[in-house]
């Protein structure tokens, strides 16, 4: 049970709610996005480095992968009511994604999904800390595996990837039969 749900089924009477509210963990921090992403992904780079010194690089890449795609294939449990547009709304509406993610619509239709990603915060940061196959390995691979948990019927396709030092993702969703 996610801890949002959790906090939602516990009933605190109001003086130990102004407690928790108040508590030191509560504090807001001032960062960026970027500033933000830059302090986490590092820890995540270096550490997955060490871990590379133990294991060997191609290993390390290889369970981070398989991690990656059992992981993001958790996040989510289909439903029949799970469609293509339902799927790539965030991409268009979710403030964070918006601000992680330079998105260019190519084409939307109810069935068919092509999108431009022409930048990409995670891509941006591990590129600079010289760790894209880290980035890749922990992000990127688990596109797939997140859509077909959502709906098995939506084929995800993607060639490129500014992790991969492209340009760009070109992200394209198809509603299969």
């Amino acid at each position: 049970m996610g801890l949002s749900r959790l906090s939602a089924k516990i009933s605190l009477p109001d003086i130990n709610q102004e407690i928790v509210t108040n508590h030191k963990f509560n504090k807001k921090v001032d960062w960026t996005f970027e500033e933000a992403y830059r302090w986490r992904n590092s820890l995540i780079a270096d550490r997955m480095n060490r871990i590379s010194n133990y294991l060997g690089r191609e290993k390390l890449i290889d369970a981070l992968k398989k991690s990656t795609e059992e992981y993001y294939g958790s996040i989510e449990t289909y439903k029949p009511e799970n469609t293509l547009q339902n799927f790539v709304k965030p991409f268009f509406e979710d403030e964070d994604y918006k601000t992680i993610l330079t998105t260019e619509v190519i084409e939307n239709r109810e069935d068919f999904v092509s999108l431009k990603i022409t930048e990409c915060l995670n891509a941006k940061i591990f590129r600079e800390l010289n760790a894209a196959d880290i980035g890749y390995a922990t992000f990127c691979q688990g596109d797939e595996a997140w859509v077909k948990a959502y709906n098995p019927k939506i084929q995800f396709n993607r060639t490129k990837t500014p992790m991969e030092g492209d340009d760009y993702c070109d992200h394209c969703y198809k509603m299969g039969g």
